[in-house]
């Protein structure tokens, strides 16, 4: 993080119960502040709605129920477009990476990641970079390349 000052505020979007309390143990053990957790997309436009400080950071699980995480990233995007967007999957397949940088995500990290590895990809996007875990970095550079050219 450029300044220690200050304290990320995230927000965990991902239908897992588990899961997302596992994340929540993890980030405020880093000194990540959870401002909301919703279990899909829809309760996460809801919960962001009633928020008094906006998160700096949404976690965007891809495939949820209800509202996924495409339209959740478009819509969130849509209405807040001063947030970064991390998209959270176990699926790194080609088609689901670029529909959501497509979508306005500003990395994306697999599931299967060490803790290391997402408070590392937290600090990048927050500081206005992007960041891909390895799996998904060469899908994400050619997407890159080709908007360069368009």
């Amino acid at each position: 993080m450029s300044d220690n000052k200050n304290i990320i505020r995230i927000a965990l979007i991902d239908d897992h119960d588990l899961l997302r309390q596992g994340i929540l143990q993890l980030l405020g053990g880093v000194g990540f502040e959870t401002v909301f957790e919703a279990e899909n997309g829809q309760s996460a436009m809801q919960k962001i709605a009633a928020c008094e400080t906006l998160p700096d950071l949404c976690i965007v699980d891809v495939n949820m129920p209800v509202m996924d995480g495409f339209e959740t990233t478009k819509t969130l995007l849509g209405r807040y477009p001063q947030l970064r967007i991390l998209a959270f999957s176990v699926n790194d397949n080609e088609k689901d990476v670029l529909k959501m940088l497509e979508c306005g995500a500003n990395g994306y990290i697999l599931k299967g990641a060490d803790p290391a590895e997402l408070k590392k990809a937290i600090e990048i996007i927050y500081d206005g970079g992007c960041y891909f875990s390895a799996g998904v970095s060469e899908i994400a550079r050619g997407y890159f390349e080709q908007q360069l050219q368009s």
